[in-house]
């Protein structure tokens, strides 16, 4: 019985997406796992592996990496949701620690270690660089002045704890898992465009409707690093994510601050413009989320050091 879904978006990933999958079918029973692969419509990526157990979906036009795995919460038949990069290599037994995780605290955002690949190595067995979840900024204190929007609510990676598992303040690293009922609830990454800030809306939403976030080191997955994306970004759509984010989940006051950090950022009038045409929607989200939350974002602050302007 299948009780896992893995959502890979991917684009312009080349044969790394075949790789990836074939990873995951090495270090597991393709009975237990269901792969949603989707494709935003890539130019040079190779064929995905056909097999019963993948779900192949290709775009007709780009969506991005939010929209990507959208969808693919939406298709999950399974119980239980992984969502990773399409550049990643699994370890052996990861996945009866994974089902272990989630089954014991099906209302915590998990992530696993991210161990360091790329840059001529793609053994697993040979990576010695660990990274272990993130810290979370709302606003950097001695943030610089020429890059106002890049030092708000961003994700920098956490110094490693001796603990094989806790809690932590944001998930990063590619490689996600919760339940479905869980990311149904918080509302997974719907209202977000194109690509960022996927793991401080996921995170802050877990906390303030009383989840968790927590990591477990018991997992390390290989994760490619490379020095740019085979894909262009919009900035003004992450621009918006950020903004988007501060209107739905934030209250007003704290929203109104980290927006006004944001003002001098090149991208701003033209993400702002974007909100103002989806005012209904962002308003409706809000109210949604305002009926989920038990916890305030001054007791995340305060649990975890985080300072709020």
């Amino acid at each position: 019985m299948k009780n896992l879904t893995i959502i890979i978006p991917f684009l312009n990933e080349q044969d790394e997406p075949r790789q990836t999958i074939n990873s995951i079918y090495q270090t597991v029973n393709p009975k237990h796992i269901e792969i949603i692969a989707i494709d935003d419509n890539s130019k040079d990526s190779s064929p995905i592996p056909i097999r019963p157990e993948i779900r192949y979906i290709r775009n007709k036009e780009r969506i991005g990496v939010n929209g990507c795995i959208q969808m693919g919460i939406n298709l999950c038949n399974t119980d239980y949701i992984c969502i990773i990069d399409s550049h990643m290599r699994f370890p052996q037994d990861w996945y009866p620690t994974l089902i272990d995780c989630i089954s014991r605290e099906p209302n915590t955002a998990w992530c696993m270690s991210c161990m360091q690949l790329g840059y001529g190595n793609m053994d697993l067995s040979k990576a010695n660089i660990e990274y272990t979840a993130a810290s979370l900024l709302l606003v950097d204190k001695n943030k610089n002045p020429n890059r106002p929007a890049t030092e708000i609510l961003e994700p920098k990676w956490m110094k490693s704890k001796p603990e094989m598992e806790y809690e932590v303040p944001c998930i990063l690293g590619a490689n996600y898992f919760f339940s479905k009922a869980w990311l149904d609830k918080i509302k997974g990454v719907e209202g977000l465009k194109t690509w960022g800030t996927e793991e401080p809306f996921l995170s802050l939403k877990t906390w303030m409707a009383d989840g968790k976030c927590k990591i477990t080191r018991k997992i390390k997955i290989g994760h490619k690093f490379r020095n740019s994306a085979p894909y262009s970004t919009q900035v003004w759509t992450m621009m918006y994510n950020k903004i988007y984010l501060c209107k739905t989940i934030l209250p007003e006051d704290l929203s109104n601050k980290l927006i006004n950090f944001m003002a001098k950022d090149n991208s701003f009038k033209m993400a702002m413009a974007e909100i103002g045409k989806n005012k209904g929607i962002i308003e409706k989200d809000k109210a949604y989320y305002q009926s989920i939350f038990k916890v305030k974002i001054e007791d995340i602050c305060k649990k975890f050091d985080m300072w709020m302007p």
